[in-house]
């Protein structure tokens, strides 16, 4: 069977190699309008995407849901969406804020827990930098791939004995 530290080691061990580099990921800047940002959302087929600052600094995440709400709630009757006001909006209007990153040597254990509510992390270096993302995909694979390891160990020992 896996040791116990090789359980310790896969939820101590940094995310560096796990993340999604940024050369790789969709993202919108601040200023652009939330009609552009709904574009990119739809043709990308994302549901959202992090929001990088002319400076390269993680401001946000915009989300489809955002601009919706921030549509709603701005209508004349708040039951409708006019979506001709997406133009005359921008994304750090209706961005949530609440997402700002993770640092990119941070462990696996406490990028899991905030996973845990995310579909993915953005990934900012010391100089709060956007690095890249990480995804619940990737580190659920690798837990997967720590238990099936555990399994054919398992199976093994049974065979030989």
């Amino acid at each position: 069977m896996l040791e116990q530290n090789d359980a310790r080691y896969l939820f101590s061990r940094e995310i560096t190699d796990l993340i999604i580099p940024k050369e790789n990921v969709v993202t919108v800047d601040p200023e652009w309008s939330l009609e552009r940002a709904l574009l990119v959302l739809t043709r990308r087929q994302t549901s959202s995407v992090p929001v990088i600052n002319k400076l390269g600094q993680v401001e946000g995440i915009i989300s489809k849901t955002d601009i919706l709400d921030f549509m709603l709630h701005h209508s004349m009757d708040n039951q409708s969406f006019d979506f001709s006001g997406l133009s005359k909006h921008q994304v750090k209007e209706a961005m949530n804020r609440n997402h700002q990153g993770i640092m990119a040597n941070s462990i696996f254990s406490f990028a899991f827990e905030i996973l845990v509510h995310r579909s993915y992390i953005p990934i900012i270096n010391e100089k709060t930098q956007f690095v890249g993302i990480l995804t619940r995909k990737v580190l659920m694979e690798k837990v997967i791939e720590y238990f099936q390891q555990e399994y054919l160990e398992i199976v093994g020992r049974q065979k030989k004995g």
